[in-house]
């Protein structure tokens, strides 16, 4: 009876930790998309077409994927994230999958990285849209390697 008691005590107190939590990991199953991404600056709430930079390179691409994989995020809502981009500069990454941008049709996976290191996911994998998801921890080094790698000055 006793050993009964503590096998329940040891699986409640464990599903109390897992039900309480409701991280996620960045896992992209297709990352060797090798269509196009675009960066695009947006600051004050406006962008240019000098804020804005088409990468073809397939290695970098799915470098800028890799980067991202593994990184722990919780969900949010659209308001949320809305406001956290207008409070603040931010890069949006849009990944297609043909060799061009179409206006109007959906990216096939997208990120947006604000300047003070959140990242906020509106795709769990490549054409899987979902409701956002917005890192745990902020990440401030990790916009300046993606900047670096793609040799971006904006």
């Amino acid at each position: 009876m006793k050993s009964l008691f503590i096998s329940l005590i040891t699986v409640f107190v464990f599903l109390s930790g897992c039900s309480g939590k409701k991280e996620e990991v960045i896992q992209i199953k297709n990352n060797n998309l090798s269509g196009m991404l675009m960066v695009q600056k947006t600051e004050d709430q406006t962008s240019s077409e000098e804020m804005t930079k088409m990468i073809t390179d397939k290695q970098k691409i799915e470098k800028i994927l890799t980067m991202v994989e593994g990184l722990k995020v919780k969900k949010t809502d659209t308001d949320r994230m809305l406001a956290e981009m207008k409070a603040q500069d931010s890069y949006s990454f849009s990944f297609a999958e043909g060799d061009k941008m179409e206006s109007g049709k959906q990216a096939a996976y997208s990120f947006v990285v604000l300047n003070d290191g959140t990242l906020f996911f509106t795709h769990k994998d490549i054409n899987s849209p979902q409701k956002p998801r917005m890192t745990i921890e902020k990440h401030k080094n990790l916009l300046k390697e993606m900047k670096d790698l793609l040799e971006m000055d904006f």
